[in-house]
């Protein structure tokens, strides 16, 4: 699709028992054939695979069934995509469960070979929409369905002519927080960096996206697409349509994170006005 045919997307919010039909409709407004490619797991290997969880007392959470009866066998690159040579269709997951991880309470749901990378959701019989976490034990999102419309909005940011991405890890060492009271290197948790990044969004009107979590702050509009981490630092990634804009944004000569944060915001809030 040619950039200037990029329609903006709406990533709709509603109940787990429509999460395929909002996702497919919201990824569908922006790039009409991924659907086309969509391919669901076989019902005999769902059940395989409910056999395998059964043993350890679990069964296939419901956002995670939704997604195996829609997409299971080929996703049209919505989580593959998200790493180079990351497998996730049912044939993959089937040969991924073992019994260390099926004892902790883990599933494995996605893999990268090249960067030993497993993706997982940590199984509850009462959770239908389990968190995502990386081997690491890293959360990648507070829920799947959350999962699935964060990589769906990397699709949406990939549509876009112009993008950068541009990392700080905070470094804060012995300094006293009091040094620095401005700076966002002072925050050293998670929780901290998000109410900051939160606190200072907001000063420019900018409210996140349903689908953020603690980890992730989404915002967009017709002309952009924004997300930041904070994860170990602040990982901003910005697209959109116009070059001035993104080299403005993302190649400052600003270096630290709050500058360029700011930067970022002010550079926004011009373009769009609000």
């Amino acid at each position: 699709m040619d950039a200037e045919d990029i329609e903006m997307a709406e990533f709709q919010e509603g109940t787990l028992d429509t999460l395929m039909e909002r996702l497919c409709n919201s990824i569908s407004g922006f790039d009409p054939e991924w659907v086309k490619r969509c391919v669901p797991a076989a019902e005999e290997q769902i059940q395989q695979l409910q056999d395998i969880l059964a043993e350890y007392h679990y069964t296939i959470p419901a956002a995670y069934l939704y997604y195996l009866r829609k997409m299971g066998k080929d996703d049209g690159g919505l989580l593959e995509r998200e790493l180079d040579f990351c497998e996730a269709d049912i044939d993959t997951v089937l040969d991924l469960q073992n019994e260390e991880d099926l004892e902790k309470g883990i599933f494995c749901f996605a893999y990268c070979d090249p960067f030993t990378i497993g993706f997982y959701m940590k199984l509850s019989s009462m959770d239908d929409n389990p968190s995502v976490v990386t081997d690491w034990e890293e959360k990648n999102a507070e829920s799947f369905e959350k999962y699935l419309f964060q990589r769906a909005f990397h699709m949406y940011q990939d549509s876009f002519a112009h993008g950068d991405v541009d990392s700080d890890f905070v470094c804060h060492g012995e300094k006293n927080k009091d040094d620095c009271r401005t700076c966002p290197y002072q925050y050293r948790t998670e929780k901290e960096r998000m109410d900051w990044i939160v606190q200072t969004a907001k000063s420019y009107n900018l409210e996140k996206a349903w689908f953020s979590d603690q980890t992730h702050f989404i915002c967009y509009t017709l002309n952009y697409a924004l997300e930041i981490k904070v994860c170990d630092g602040y990982s901003m990634r910005f697209n959109c349509n116009d070059e001035k804009l993104v080299r403005r944004v993302m190649h400052s000569l600003l270096a630290k994170a709050f500058d360029t944060i700011s930067k970022l915001w002010g550079c926004i809030d011009r373009k769009d006005g609000s």
